[in-house]
């Protein structure tokens, strides 16, 4: 009887007159049966929208965690010489690797890359929309791990590395601001631990797989990293809802009409 109230009251009276009883008083009130489970996530209308941004979390974590063991271990090479994917780790005598003043700053300000990101993708996604943010973050990002493969000096490495944190951050901020308004209210924060949790499980892929690949060869980590921005690129263009400028009402007409209702009391008087 969802949405047909009046409809509803018509035949209630009806039962009531053919049965001579008398008609309980009150207003009639409909139960909400929406659960907001986590199974209902996944569920339509919700499903493909669903799937596409667990791909986004995932990829987006497999990303950003990855990148992090990534830059201290290129950084221990020997920069982004045409040999450098062969050239040993310089360490010292108990195996760590040994950094300059000028290396440890430039590894500290690479790792600050990714403010620039948080904020530039809050920026894109409310100047140009979300689903074009998340497009410009995925390339941006793919673009500078693909530049990793063919620097030619230590310079350049570090403007790479902090240019794949920037968009890295940005993919993330941009993801963010997408999930809650992709969900209505009532199933939104069960929706974003859903889609967070699953994002663990990209962070833990891409520590162990940077981890493997880097030991065997450090190009076989950057092509995997491409190939991760490939699928989320394409997730991106099959994305057919655009969430800018959407109108988060149904948490507050939900709870005015909550609070304006009549008490209504189910099975008696």
């Amino acid at each position: 009887i969802n949405n047909r109230k009046e409809d509803a009251q018509v035949v209630i009276a009806k039962m009531y007159r053919e049965n001579g009883v008398e008609p309980l008083k009150g207003d009639l009130c409909v139960r909400d049966e929406r659960s907001g489970g986590i199974l209902e996530v996944w569920a339509p209308p919700h499903t493909g929208g669903s799937i596409q941004i667990s791909v986004h979390f995932i990829c987006n974590m497999f990303l950003y965690f990855g990148i992090a063991m990534v830059i201290p271990e290129l950084m221990s090479r020997n920069y982004c010489s045409l040999d450098m994917f062969f050239a040993s780790t310089r360490s010292s005598d108990d195996g760590c690797t040994v950094y300059t003043d000028a290396e440890y700053l430039f590894l500290i300000v690479t790792n600050l890359a990714s403010f620039p990101g948080f904020f530039g993708g809050t920026w894109l996604a409310d100047w140009m929309g979300r689903r074009p943010a998340l497009m410009i973050s995925v390339v941006g990002g793919a673009i500078c791990t693909l530049l990793l493969l063919f620097c030619l000096n230590s310079y350049l490495t570090y403007a790479e590395l902090a240019g794949c944190l920037v968009f890295y951050a940005a993919y993330n901020q941009v993801l963010w601001i997408y999930t809650p308004e992709f969900y209505p209210t009532y199933m939104r924060g069960t929706a974003i631990g859903v889609q967070n949790g699953l994002g663990k499980f990209g962070a833990a892929a891409g520590t162990f797989l940077t981890t493997f690949l880097m030991e065997i060869n450090p190009k076989y980590c950057l092509w995997c990293y491409v190939g991760v921005q490939a699928v989320a690129c394409a997730t991106v263009a099959f994305m057919r809802r655009e969430t800018q400028g959407q109108v988060l009402q149904d948490g507050r007409e939900n709870e005015m009409k909550r609070i304006n209702e009549p008490k209504c009391k189910y099975g008696s008087d």
